[in-house]
């Protein structure tokens, strides 16, 4: 079973529990705590019995607290992962002559505690003659006066009226709003705006923005001037070819010129001029262009080497080279100016925008700088000036392709981008040519908003409302299943249980008169000297009856009964072992005979046998011992020994365990309780002799008895391989004629 329960208990300067400190997990509340004498479970109990005192005293506080101490407290926590939001705590200090404080009880449950203090104070105190005032009914199997219940209904059914009439104020305030502003009323959401909407769960609306700010824009929208021209569009960035050109060129492999190296070199330093001036050259005027010197025969046979050159591949590709620069170097200026051109586009969207309210939240997308390609740019024309330098080399590269591509990529983006904000730019136009839709929705945003403000401010009232008429419909449900009912005394309910309870244990030897309220011993009153006459073990079964019958005057409502909290200690005092087994079955059969269907228990005790009896009856669920101020596990060895001794002979012979010192105590343990069960009168030895195999087994015996006493040993008597043959005897017996046995420790 889940340990989905965690139970925390913590006690500071409670009798010996100076500082108890226990947190366990644990898979229900019912526990069964084995104490010694002295060790303080009495000091739970009372703690817990101080919660259910109708009146506290300071002796409460000097009881409870630790000897020599002047303050103390008591903590309980309570947390199941089945029911998360629920946290049930108890919290409570005392102090020396002081009334307890209990500051904290959300448990929910009504703790019924026995304990000696319960003895003395309702039975032993009264010559156990128990106390007959008992008064009141248990609600649910009565009929009852509904006096109170039709008064709170009356008066509830007017809190309903008043909040109902306090909340149609609202929300005529909420349409006089609307009204102030203009808005048409056979518009739907205006019409939407009533007190049967605010009650409907499966009506919503929404709307995002609140009614305040819609109004800000409903002003905005009605100061929009007549003249607001049209927004303009960015225009497109063209998609270029001429990247694809460079990629091409960079990759071709060209013929170099003939002429001379150092001739070229200093041509392709001013190529451009020289082309230039080759253009404008008049051969016939024999003048330079430039400086309109007359040309002398050096000059013009320099000219023809220009010529010559110019003609050739080289000069050629070099032009093709300054060309494609010339042109990447335009594109990237005309990008430049189209990103200019959108920064002055965004700026009068942003100016204007306000006056558009279904706009007022969308803007323009932002287009990238191109100078993110500045480091692109730079590698394309690097290459492109490598290229001039030797024409006759690939330079195609991962590097310049790469850079081409970002630029390609990047003018594919900051295209889409434009084409987005085209249609932002289109519904702005439209919109403000044609404003009373915009107004028509607006007004309708307005309507929603002041409905979803209507209904977060009244959320309280509303709340109220609901609740009152839940309440309401409980009532009269309740008042009507009440008249049809019948009434339960607690009194009678006691006397009912208590003579129950004394018949299972005494049968017709003692029985309770309810007009008296005394026992009666064989017909006999015993008015005043039942406490004579009772054996000491009798009063503590008499006080253990009345504390279970007792509980009824505890309840109020049939389900109070599911809020019940058992803390029982040591409820066997002075009892015979019959008696003890019947306590035990009475304690089981609680659920049953108060029709409970979550049983909450604690029983703390000191006696042994009855903590082995409560676990081996499945009493209780959970097993603990008090020790060193904390809350341990209970093992089953300590509480049951047969058990055990029974599981280790068969794991030993099984093979899966190996033999130990207590081995042969365990055999001998097996073999006496068996020998004790089915044939006392036989001694040991002689039923011993009865096992199948034992007398082939010759050292069985002895392996047992030495085994089970001291004695100074230089070597080791008995091998494993013996001691698993001796195991294996007594299981096969165990087997044989109690094999419920072994199926109970291999389940």
């Amino acid at each position: 079973m889940a340990k989905n329960i965690t139970f925390e208990l913590s006690t500071v300067n409670l009798g010996p529990h100076e500082a108890l400190n226990t947190k366990i997990q644990i898979s229900s509340l019912e526990m069964g705590i084995y104490a010694n004498n002295g060790t303080g479970k009495t000091f739970l109990s009372r703690a817990f019995r101080l919660i259910s005192k109708e009146e506290l005293e300071t002796t409460d506080s000097n009881k409870l607290l630790t000897i020599g101490k002047n303050d103390g407290s008591f903590k309980l926590k309570i947390t199941n992962t089945a029911e998360p939001s629920v946290v049930r705590e108890l919290e409570f200090s005392i102090n020396r002559e002081k009334i307890p404080n209990i500051s904290k009880n959300t448990t929910g449950y009504i703790f019924r505690v026995f304990n000696d203090d319960y003895i003395r104070e309702n039975l032993e105190g009264l010559k156990y003659k128990p106390s007959g005032e008992i008064e009141g009914y248990i609600l649910g199997k009565e009929k009852i006066d509904l006096t109170k219940e039709k008064d709170e209904l009356e008066k509830i059914k007017k809190e309903l009226e008043i909040k109902g009439k306090e909340l149609n104020g609202k929300v005529s305030k909420a349409i006089k709003d609307l009204d102030d502003l203009s808005i048409r009323k056979n518009t739907g959401d205006y019409q939407n705006i009533n007190f049967n909407n605010l009650f409907n769960p499966s009506f919503n609306v929404t709307e995002t923005e609140k009614f305040s700010d819609l109004i800000t824009k409903h002003n905005q929208l009605k100061s929009l001037p007549d003249n607001l021209q049209d927004l303009r569009n960015s225009s497109y960035l063209k998609k270029t070819t001429t990247t694809y050109d460079i990629i091409v060129f960079l990759d071709q492999v060209f013929t170099k010129s003939t002429i001379a190296d150092d001739f070229k070199t200093k041509i392709k330093n001013k190529q451009e001029f020289i082309e230039t001036g080759i253009k404008i050259l008049d051969r016939s005027a024999n003048d330079c262009p430039f400086c309109e010197q007359n040309l002398e025969e050096d000059a013009l046979k320099l000219i023809d080497q220009y010529l010559e050159y110019l003609s050739e591949t080289e000069a050629l590709q070099i032009k093709k080279a300054n060309d494609l620069s010339i042109q990447l170097h335009a594109e990237k200026k005309e990008y430049e100016e189209i990103l200019k051109s959108f920064k002055n586009i965004e700026i009068e969207y942003l100016k204007n925008q306000k006056y558009i309210p279904s706009l007022s939240n969308i803007n323009l997308k932002e287009l990238k700088e191109l100078k993110i390609l500045d480091s692109d740019y730079t590698i394309i024309n690097n290459e492109i000036e490598k290229k001039k330098l030797d024409i006759s080399i690939s330079l195609s590269n991962e590097n310049t392709k790469k850079a081409i591509e970002n630029i390609q990529l990047w003018i594919q983006n900051q295209n889409e981008i434009i084409q987005e904000n085209s249609l932002i730019i289109k519904s702005f136009n439209d919109k403000k040519n044609n404003i009373s839709s915009e107004k028509l929705d607006l007004n309708k945003r307005l309507c929603r908003a002041r409905f979803n403000e209507l209904k977060k401010t009244e959320a309280e009232k509303i709340t109220d409302i609901n609740n009152c008429k839940s309440k309401i419909k409980t009532l009269e449900e309740d008042i009507l299943k009440k008249e049809q009912n019948e009434k339960i005394s607690k009194k009678q309910k006691v006397v009912e249980t208590f003579t129950e309870l004394l018949t299972k244990f005494f049968g017709s030897k003692y029985s309770f008169d309810d007009k008296t309220f005394c026992l009666k011993f064989k017909n006999h009153l015993l008015e005043s000297n039942a406490s004579d006459v009772l054996s000491n073990g009798e009063k503590s079964i008499v006080a253990f009856c009345f504390y279970i019958a007792e509980t009824h005057k505890f309840i109020n409502k049939e389900e109070d009964y599911n809020k019940l909290f058992f803390i029982i200690d040591d409820p066997i005092s002075s009892q015979d072992f019959h008696f003890v087994y019947a306590t035990s079955q009475i304690i089981r059969t609680l659920n049953k005979l108060f029709n409970i269907q979550r049983l909450r228990l604690i029983i703390l005790t000191h006696n042994l046998e009855f903590m082995s009896i409560i676990i081996r009856n499945k009493i209780i669920d959970q097993k603990f011992i008090l020790i060193n101020n904390k809350l341990e596990t209970l093992g089953n060895e300590l509480i049951m020994p047969y058990k055990e001794h029974l599981r280790d002979i068969y794991e030993i012979s099984q093979g899966t365990k190996n033999p130990s010192h207590t081995t042969p105590n365990s055999l001998r343990h097996i073999l006496e309780t068996i020998n004790r069960f089915i044939a006392p009168d036989i001694e040991l030895n002689a039923f011993c002799e009865r096992i199948d195999d034992f007398a082939e087994n010759e050292f069985l015996y002895s392996l047992m008895h030495d085994g089970s006493h001291g004695v100074i040993r230089l070597q080791k008597p008995y091998t494993d391989q013996m001691i698993k043959g001796g195991c294996d005897v007594v299981a096969n017996y165990v087997l044989k004629d109690f094999a419920g046995q072994i199926k109970i420790i291999t389940n």
